[in-house]
């Protein structure tokens, strides 16, 4: 029987590298076999659209700038959420109060939530701005001289916000199929794939089978090493 393809473990070249490998053998050994080839014909289709894909995210010309931008908004937030909470151990009685009066807005809405993905972001640092430009929250940021720290933050969620509408025309218009799609395209056909090998394997049939699905098994041990040691 086949051993497992650990998929969480690899990158979409490592992927391709290990699909081509395993459909070389099969030609190689089994160039006739109507089962087999059937797969292969799904897994080559699958395999032309992951090459041309690998890579596309990083690809992309303004992939970058969002990442950019998404690291300015979070060092922004964090930046905010820092000075509030550093005002929390302050002696200064007005000084504490009014950080004291903040901070659940901060824990209402996430502590961490530069670390969710970009929409879940984008959505609770909309919440948090929304609460802290209530006009009671207006007189504590005030208080504690961060209201022009508050509109940077706000300047850097509406700039990420900007690049990555922008980005998504661009990816509108681009029919290149991106690596996440790609690698799920060519799971399909590679589990399949496994499915033929090992009912022929059980029928041992055709002769040599057994010997395959062994130097398979051993492809697909090496590249789960090599994707896990990545």
């Amino acid at each position: 029987m086949l051993v497992k393809i650990l998929y969480s473990y690899f990158r979409l070249a490592g992927l391709i590298a290990l699909a081509q490998k395993i459909r070389s053998l099969l030609i190689a050994r089994f160039p006739d076999h109507p089962m087999i080839a059937s797969a292969l014909s799904l897994l080559d289709a699958k395999l032309a659209l992951a090459v041309q894909a690998i890579g596309s995210s990083n690809k992309q010309p303004l992939t970058q700038t969002v990442r950019a931008a998404d690291k300015k908004r979070d060092n922004s937030f964090r930046s905010l959420r820092d000075h509030v909470q550093a005002g929390l151990l302050r002696e200064n009685d007005s000084y504490r109060m009014a950080c004291e009066a903040l901070w659940p807005e901060f824990e209402k809405n996430g502590l961490l939530l530069y670390k969710e993905p970009y929409d879940d972001q984008s959505a609770a640092m909309d919440s948090l701005m929304k609460d802290l430009g209530k006009p009671e929250n207006q007189v504590h940021l005030e208080t504690i001289h961060a209201v022009e720290w508050k509109d940077e933050v706000e300047r850097d969620i509406q700039a990420f916000l900007d690049v990555s509408k922008q980005r998504s025309m661009v990816r509108s218009a681009d029919d290149t199929v991106v690596d996440e799609a790609a690698f799920k395209g060519l799971k399909i056909p590679l589990e399949l794939l496994n499915n033929v090998l090992n009912s022929l394997y059980a029928m041992s049939e055709p002769e040599g089978i057994q010997e395959v699905v062994n130097e398979v098994n051993q492809y697909i041990r090496e590249a789960n090493t090599s994707a896990k040691r990545r």
